[in-house]
């Protein structure tokens, strides 16, 4: 799991709130990050205890679900590129998610598990600058799959050995260096949570600790109104609240270590919902991660039955119910 988390909150607050914290553990403790803090019961009492303080602040996290995000890169830079040469809009009325949703949940149940899981690592070796496997390691990979199929499912993944050439430009272009951070979630979750933290607090500068990839996608964050939106043909996408992009560290912004703690539980509750062993800690978190969270790149098992528009009917009337 990936979790981005933002939260609005007084500078004198934030600095009690981790001396709080920081007093409740033994001296030798060190930094209080989350993976440590969480580890011993000195330390999950103090964050509840933090998290109980901050009820009434804002704070914002979305997480994304890694395995599931890698089937809707699949979609978006092989599928979709495809999709759109033929004239067939995928961002519309959802197919691009049904399609996702329909690999991620039938790909390990009508086909081999090993081979779907094969699937999924090639294309994420093929799609990172620095490995070798190529365009024709993911094809062998697909076509290996796809051998294991059962129908229904045979002609999705059929789809997919129809995009080599949308795989050897992205491939290329991530090679290249003009593409960059293909599968890293930070952006396209930070810009969620800059959309929901602004809806709270209006337009915000924001602070966030060191990262080159937000670094690089600063200005996605700031400009992201210049840019077409291919789910409305014409039109733009949506302004996102932010002012500036600054980078700090918790010595001077304690609200990045509270950020932190936020991040990690949220996280943490949402890999408990996906695994079968008991955390009971996760459970004492739960209240605070229902509270915070503004959803997820997520895989939906209720998808094909919400009323959203079945694949491949992009004339099929919109009956999806009114927000």
């Amino acid at each position: 799991m990936f979790c981005a988390a933002a939260i609005h909150l007084d500078d004198d607050l934030a600095c009690q709130t981790v001396d709080e914290v920081k007093a409740q553990l033994p001296a030798t403790h060190g930094e209080p990050k989350y993976t440590s803090l969480s580890q011993t019961g000195r330390g999950r009492d103090a964050l509840v205890a933090a998290f109980d303080s901050l009820v009434s602040e804002s704070i914002v996290a979305f997480i994304a679900h890694k395995r599931f995000m890698v089937v809707t890169k699949m979609v978006d830079v092989l599928v979709e590129p495809l999709a759109y040469e033929t004239g067939f809009n995928l961002y519309d009325r959802d197919a691009a998610l049904a399609l996702a949703n329909l690999y991620h949940l039938s790909g390990p149940v009508l086909g081999d598990p090993g081979a779907y899981d094969q699937m999924l690592q090639t294309f994420v070796d093929a799609v990172r600058r620095r490995s070798r496997a190529s365009a024709a390691d993911l094809f062998a990979a697909i076509s290996a799959y796809r051998a294991t199929t059962r129908p229904p499912l045979t002609e999705w993944v059929e789809l997919l050995e129809l995009t080599r050439g949308q795989a050897d430009d992205i491939i290329r272009r991530i090679a290249s260096g003009e593409t960059r951070d293909e599968l890293d979630p930070a952006i396209p979750c930070l810009a969620v949570v800059c959309g929901e933290m602004g809806k709270i607090v209006g337009d915000f500068a924001l602070v966030h600790d060191e990262s080159s990839a937000v670094a690089r996608g600063s200005v996605f964050l700031q400009y992201l109104h210049w840019l077409p939106d291919p789910a409305r043909p014409g039109r733009t996408m949506e302004r996102l609240p932010v002012t500036g992009v600054t980078f700090s560290d918790s010595t001077t912004a304690p609200q990045l270590q509270i950020a932190d703690w936020v991040a990690g539980a949220v996280r943490q509750w949402a890999t408990s919902l996906v695994i079968s062993k008991a955390d009971p800690f996760a459970e004492r978190l739960e209240p605070f991660a229902k509270r915070w969270s503004a959803g997820g790149i997520w895989p939906d098992s209720n998808f094909f039955t919400t009323g959203r528009t079945p694949i491949g009917r992009p004339d099929a009337p919109d009956t999806r119910p009114t927000p």
